[in-house]
C-alpha cells in the first residue's frame, strides 16, 4: 500500500463571510492510498478557525506509523480503521479513514451507499448556502440567484455581531425568494439574542436554526431548552458537535446534529454518529466543509440517512479539480461507479 499527497488551493467564487470572518482562499489536502491497482481518494478539510494547517494533515498522513497500519488487504476495511495511530489532525484522519473506503468499495466493485444498502433515492434535497455580505443589492442578487436556480432550501449565515442586523439579513432574503430558508449562526449568539430572535425568525417562516450559541457555551445551550417554548424552531447543533462522543451530551438541548467528515474523523465515525443520534431521537444533517468534490461525494454516500443535507461545498469554489456528486435544483444525483465514484477532471 502507498500514500500520495495532493495540495489543494481551492479559490471561493465569492467572499465567504460568516461568524468566524472572511475566507476566499482554503487549502485543502488529497491523499491517494493505492494497493498497486486501485487508488482509493480522501480529503482533509484545513479549516481556518480550528487551527488546523495542511502541514499537520501531511505530517499524520505520511507517518510511518499510518503506512503500517493500512496492512495488506483493503477488503479489511475494520481492521486498517482500527489500526490506525491517533491523530493531532481530524481532517487528516478523515481524509486516511475515506480513502481506505473508497478502495474498499472499488475493490468490491460497487458504490459506498450500495455497500451499505441505502437508497440514494431517499437523499434529501441540499441546501445551498449564502454568506453575510455588507453589499445589500449583491446579497439580494445571491439570493435570487439561488432562488433562480431551483433550490427549496437557502442556508443564510448569520452571527453578524448584531442580532437586528442578522434579521435585516433574513428580512432580504424572505423579499427575495419563496423558497424555504434556515440560518446559521456559527455560535455567534449568546442564549439571550438566540431567544430574542427565534420568534421572529419563525414569522419569516425559517425551518431551523444551526450552532446558535458558542461551541462550548454548555451553559447557553441549557438556557436556550429551558427558554423556548415546545413548538419553538427545531435547533441543529454543529460546532458542537464533533466527535462520537459529542453526541450524547447534546440529547434534550439540540434537536439534531450536524455531522461532517472533517469534524469525526471520517465515514466510520460519521456512521457511528448517525445511529447514536437516531437512537437519541434527534434529527441529522450530513453537511460540508469548503471542499472538492472528494469529501462532498464521501459526505453524500450518507444523505440517504439524513433529514436534511447541506452538500454545496464544492459549488461555492471555481478549480474543483475532482467530479462526483451532482445537484440539479438541489436534488444529490449519487454516482454509481465503485468507491466514492469521484474521477478527476480532464487537463
Amino acid at each position: 500500500m502507498q500514500i500520495e499527497i495532493e495540495r489543494l488551493a481551492l479559490q471561493l467564487e465569492n467572499p465567504f463571510t460568516l461568524s468566524y470572518g472572511t475566507s476566499t482562499l482554503r487549502e485543502n489536502v488529497v491523499v491517494r492510498i493505492s494497493d498497486g491497482h486501485y487508488t482509493g481518494l480522501g480529503e482533509a478539510a484545513v479549516v481556518p478557525y480550528y487551527h488546523e494547517t495542511p502541514e499537520r494533515v501531511i505530517r499524520y498522513a505520511t507517518d510511518p506509523a499510518t503506512l503500517a497500519a493500512l496492512g495488506e488487504n483493503p477488503l479489511w476495511l475494520e481492521d486498517a480503521l482500527d489500526r490506525l495511530p491517533p491523530a493531532d489532525s481530524i481532517p487528516a484522519r478523515a481524509a486516511i479513514d475515506t480513502a481506505l473506503h473508497d478502495l474498499w468499495g472499488q475493490q468490491l466493485g460497487q458504490p459506498l451507499y450500495r455497500l451499505w444498502g441505502h437508497n440514494p433515492a431517499r437523499c434529501p434535497h441540499s441546501s445551498f448556502t449564502v454568506a453575510m455580505s455588507g453589499d445589500e443589492a449583491a446579497y439580494r442578487a445571491q439570493v435570487r440567484a439561488v432562488s433562480d436556480a431551483g433550490y427549496s432550501l437557502i442556508k443564510l449565515k448569520l452571527g453578524s455581531g448584531s442580532v437586528e442586523r442578522d434579521l435585516a439579513l433574513v428580512q432580504m432574503a424572505r423579499a427575495e425568494t419563496g423558497a424555504a430558508l434556515c440560518v446559521d449562526a456559527n455560535g455567534g449568539w449568546s442564549a439571550a439574542d438566540a431567544l430574542g430572535i427565534m420568534p421572529r425568525l419563525a414569522a419569516l417562516g425559517v425551518r431551523f436554526v444551526e450552532q446558535p450559541v458558542a461551541r462550548d457555551d454548555w451553559d447557553g445551550w441549557r438556557a436556550l431548552r429551558a427558554g423556548l417554548p415546545p413548538d419553538a424552531l427545531p435547533i441543529i447543533a454543529d460546532e458542537s458537535v464533533q466527535g462520537v462522543a459529542s453526541v450524547l451530551p447534546l440529547a434534550g438541548l439540540a434537536d439534531g446534529v450536524n455531522i461532517k467528515l472533517a469534524k469525526c474523523g471520517g465515514l466510520r465515525a460519521a456512521r457511528q454518529m448517525i445511529a447514536l443520534a437516531r437512537a437519541c431521537g434527534m434529527q441529522v444533517m450530513i453537511g460540508c466543509m469548503v471542499e472538492s468534490s472528494v469529501a462532498v461525494t464521501a459526505a453524500a454516500h450518507l444523505a440517504p440517512l439524513a433529514d436534511y443535507a447541506d452538500l454545496d461545498g464544492n459549488l461555492l469554489v471555481t478549480n474543483d479539480p475532482y467530479r462526483g456528486v451532482r445537484l440539479e435544483a438541489g436534488r444529490l444525483i449519487l454516482p454509481d461507479a465503485p468507491g466514492l465514484g469521484v474521477s478527476r477532471h480532464a487537463a
